[in-house]
């Protein structure tokens, strides 16, 4: 049985309001398998600019530096395989068994 992550395991972007939620619903049962807040447009627009802000200093950031931080980053991914896995298997409403597509980030 699937067992959805709980909803303060996802980070809000940088922390503005969010004001609705969103229920997931399964097309393999129909259940609500998940509710996730949400961001207003004023918070997307926000967290877009601090966006812009850091991507001017990353670009400043040496290239084998930044490769590092992407090859991190993709540690931490695989790494959650086995939760990522199931959840888009209810998200597509599909065995897990015939979901290969997140075996080809590693």
């Amino acid at each position: 049985m699937f067992v959805p992550l709980p909803a303060d395991a996802y980070l809000s972007i940088a922390g503005d309001v969010f004001l609705e939620t969103v229920k997931l619903k399964s097309p393999i049962d129909g259940s609500i398998y998940a509710e996730r807040s949400v961001a207003t447009d004023q918070a997307i627009n926000a967290a877009v600019e601090r966006a812009r802000a850091a991507q001017e200093k990353w670009a400043e950031t040496p290239v084998v530096e930044r490769g590092k931080y992407m090859l991190a980053m993709l540690e931490a991914l695989v790494a959650m395989t086995d939760e990522i896995v199931p959840e888009i298997a209810w998200q597509m409403g599909r065995p897990v068994r015939y979901g290969g597509e997140f075996g080809g980030v590693k």
